[in-house]
């Protein structure tokens, strides 16, 4: 797999050789003021843009194909291919460097070639060898930065489909659970009452369709949440009637359309309470919806807590669907208050 936004190792190296070769012409320049008989005008012109051409064609036809070919090999195999690439490398450049002067200078002509070559491999042949060090380290470093952004991305792709099938698990859980609640809640009222049992059904039904069409991965209006609820509550009422008593409180300051929140994320606490609420207890379970600026609070006045508190599978689900969709800041908690068991979701925006 490669990226769009790789750095390209030729375009870096023919910028670096171009800096290379001005700050040598500078170096020239300032030792034709300090020793004006070492090189003449026509040298200066002549010695730049002959590293520059050169430099460039041995690049593109030498440097990089050979460099790609050595980095596919074993690292022991490597270090000492890149030593023979780089004396080559330095042996032709010189040579053709100092051909090219020979034709274009007056005074230098091809009977004193070899001698010219001979000195300046005694004298100068180090700095060129430090050249094709310099580019080698380019090119070395511009792989790694574009191996490096290849991981990273490859990393959150794999993170991101992760968390896509965990989702997903998450979600495959969520739907029989609901659902066998729902439908065992609208058994009891077949033979009691049949047009409740149809009502109810029908308010089943919405529900039904909404967690099949709608993608459950992506956040919607917090009013859009609280109407999926109030139609759950409505099939639980109705099995309840008089034993379950529902109060909804939202604060003024809290945005209901433009306010988001996982889908279904309120169905299983309320169902948790209602389950959970009814045991042991004879008087009427009553549930207070809160919902503030930063958390949405469920509270009801139903059966204590155990000491030994364990999240149940729901509400596990909503804890692990809040943090997929939410972040690490948002938060699932469950406590006694007084004769009060609160559940609470910390952490919100809306």
């Amino acid at each position: 797999m490669s990226i769009d936004k790789n750095i390209n190792q030729g375009s870096v190296a023919l910028v670096s050789w171009v800096i290379i070769v001005i700050i040598n012409f500078f170096q020239l320049l300032y030792v034709k003021f300090t020793a004006p008989d070492k090189y003449s005008f026509d040298e200066l012109v002549y010695l730049p843009l002959t590293s520059i051409a050169i430099g460039i064609l041995l690049i593109f036809l030498f440097l990089l194909p050979i460099f790609k070919m050595v980095r596919r090999l074993k690292l022991a195999y490597q270090i000492p291919l890149f030593i023979v690439h780089g004396l080559l490398y330095s042996v032709i450049y010189i040579v053709f460097v100092f051909f090219q002067i020979a034709l274009w200078s007056e005074t230098l002509n091809l009977a004193a070639f070899s001698d010219t070559i001979r000195t300046f491999f005694v004298t100068d042949f180090h700095n060129i060898a430090k050249n094709y060090v310099f580019l080698l380290a380019i090119y070395i470093a511009v792989e790694y930065i574009n191996k490096r952004a290849e991981t990273l991305l490859r990393q959150k792709e794999l993170e991101s489909q992760i968390k896509e099938v965990k989702l997903q698990a998450l979600e495959s859980k969520l739907h029989p659970h609901f659902l066998f609640n729902a439908l065992n809640g609208i058994t009891a009222l077949v033979n009691e009452d049949p047009k409740k049992a149809e009502k109810a059904l029908i308010e089943l039904s919405d529900l039904l369709r909404f967690a099949l069409e709608r993608n459950l991965h992506q956040a919607i209006p917090l009013e859009e949440e609280l109407n999926l609820l109030e139609k759950y509550l409505s099939i639980e009422k109705m099995r309840y009637e008089d034993q379950l008593e529902i109060d909804v409180q939202i604060e003024k300051s809290v945005d209901l359309q433009n306010s988001e929140i996982p889908p279904l994320i309120l169905q299983p606490i309320l169902e948790n309470a209602i389950i959970h609420g009814f045991k042991g207890i004879e008087h009427p379970l009553g549930i207070a919806v809160k919902v503030k600026k930063d958390s949405i609070e469920i509270s009801n006045n139903g059966s204590a807590l155990a000491e030994n508190l364990n999240f149940n599978t729901g509400l596990r689900i909503v804890e692990q669907r809040l943090r997929f969709h939410l972040g690490e800041n948002a938060s699932l908690a469950l406590e006694q208050k007084g004769e009060r068991v609160i559940c609470r979701i910390s952490g919100l925006n809306l």
